[in-house]
C-alpha cells in the first residue's frame, strides 16, 4: 500500500468511528423508547373496570369475566405452539395447587382449535380453567393482544390491575397478585 492511500484509510477511519457511534446511539434511543415489554399500551386500562366477555372452555361450560368478582381472576392469552406458553405452564400448574380457585381464578385462552387445546391441556394435565375463543367476541383491551402469553391479572372489585406481555414464574405471578394497587 503507498503513503498516499495509506493516509486516506487513516483521514477515513474516525469519519467511520463517528458514524458508527451516531447510528448506535439512534438505535440504543429508539429502543429504549419502546415499550419493554408492550404492557406499556396497555396501562391506560390499569384501575379500569374489565370489559365482560364469554369464553367456552375445553369441556364446554361458558366462563364470563363478571362471573368472578370477588376474587381474583388472570386471563392469560397463549398457544400450544409459543415456547415462552409452554414455559409458563409449570408456573400456573404450582399457582394453582397453591393457591386455591376461592381466591384466583385462572383463564387461559388460545385461539387454536378445540382439539388441538384440550389435547394438549390433558397431555400436559392443566389444573387450571383453559378454554378457546371459538365464536368469542374480544372487546378492548383483551382484543388488542399482539403477543403472547399475555395475562391480565383483575382485581376481585373487577377492575384491571396489570397487564404483562411475557411468561411469568410463580414467584412474578405471586408478586403481582399480592402487590397493592394505588388509585
Amino acid at each position: 500500500m503507498n503513503e498516499e492511500s495509506q493516509q486516506n484509510n487513516n483521514s477515513l477511519f474516525p469519519v467511520a468511528l463517528i458514524t458508527i457511534a451516531v447510528i448506535g446511539v439512534l438505535i440504543f434511543t429508539t429502543i429504549k423508547r419502546q415499550p419493554s415489554s408492550g404492557a406499556d399500551s396497555f396501562s391506560q386500562w390499569f384501575g379500569q373496570e374489565a370489559p365482560d366477555f364469554t369464553v367456552t372452555d375445553i369441556e364446554g361450560n361458558k366462563h364470563s369475566i363478571k362471573d368472578y368478582r370477588g376474587k381474583n381472576l388472570m386471563v392469560i392469552f397463549w398457544a400450544t405452539w409459543c415456547p415462552p406458553c409452554r414455559a409458563e405452564i409449570p408456573h400456573l400448574i404450582e399457582l394453582r395447587k397453591e393457591v386455591s380457585e376461592d381466591n384466583l381464578a385462572i383463564i387461559a385462552i388460545s385461539s387454536e382449535e378445540l382439539d388441538k387445546v384440550k389435547n394438549f391441556a390433558n397431555a400436559q394435565k392443566l389444573n387450571y380453567t383453559v378454554a378457546t375463543m371459538e365464536n368469542s367476541y374480544l372487546p378492548r383491551p383483551f382484543s388488542e393482544i399482539r403477543a403472547i402469553p399475555a395475562s391480565f391479572f383483575i382485581n376481585p372489585d373487577g377492575k384491571i390491575k396489570t397487564v404483562v406481555i411475557k411468561s411469568l414464574t410463580l414467584k412474578q405471578i405471586k408478586s403481582i397478585l399480592n402487590a397493592k394497587t394505588t388509585e
